[in-house]
């Protein structure tokens, strides 16, 4: 047996144990990738080392006749949204996602919905932040919002000033001269500037952004990533 010949078994194990390596190392980077990908939204924080996770528990304002609230005040677990009215992902949680979300853990009793402006999308934004809190002063809030996502203007375009915001308080039934009045209220401006300076100081970098419990979600998430979040919480709530 030549030396060339003898060599030759050798040389195929090592081509077949690098076959192996590779195939492994495939294997694994596929579970890596698809773990990653499977990772959820939100998970829950340990709040003891984390003081933004522990802000966040103190979010939910609990408050009776609050404007910008819906469901009740006792409600085990409370959903927390940052929201700016130019945005479109926020328009389509508003108009997909929190309907089902309502009707499934709102109406029930079991979750609390809060409202906070993120207004950071340009001067329009602002000024609709404003003008649904004028609105919520008459016990309209909810419908002015609806009616902002329902026809989302083009973002800062200079189609949103304060005489269409005026002219849709009145197209809603509104006081209009009460509504001019609460619109110019420093104090409106002032709650919609402290709402964002609050969203940043618990993670809010974007909107639409939501607090459940601990947990900061953000994007127009699926309705199921929510109600699993919202599940996980009133689980723990009990």
């Amino acid at each position: 047996m030549t030396d060339t010949e003898q060599r030759r078994p050798t040389r195929t194990r090592l081509v077949i144990g690098a076959g192996i390596v590779l195939v492994v190392l495939v294997v694994l980077a596929v579970v890596t990738v698809t773990t990653s990908r499977s990772t959820p939204a939100a998970t829950p924080t340990s709040t003891s080392s984390d003081p933004v996770a522990q802000a966040r528990l103190d979010v939910p304002r609990r408050q009776a006749g609050d404007p910008l609230a819906l469901g009740r005040v006792d409600a085990p677990v409370v959903l927390a949204e940052w929201g700016d009215f130019q945005c479109p992902f926020c328009r389509l949680y508003a108009t997909s996602t929190e309907p089902a979300l309502m009707r499934q853990y709102v109406d029930s009793g079991q979750v609390r919905l809060e409202w906070h402006d993120f207004a950071y999308l340009g001067p329009e934004s602002v000024l609709e932040a404003r003008a649904a809190r004028a609105a919520g002063r008459q016990g309209q809030f909810w419908p002015f919002h609806a009616a902002l996502y329902a026809d989302q203007a083009p973002e800062n375009r200079g189609e949103v000033t304060e005489a269409t915001l005026t002219a849709l308080a009145g197209r809603l039934g509104l006081d209009v001269g009460r509504f001019r009045q609460d619109f110019a209220d420093p104090q409106i401006a002032a709650d919609v500037a402290a709402d964002q300076e609050l969203g940043s100081r618990l993670g809010v970098g974007g909107v639409p952004s939501f607090v459940i419990g601990d947990q900061l979600i953000f994007g127009a998430q699926p309705l199921p990533t929510f109600q699993q979040a919202l599940d996980a919480a009133l689980a723990r709530a009990r």
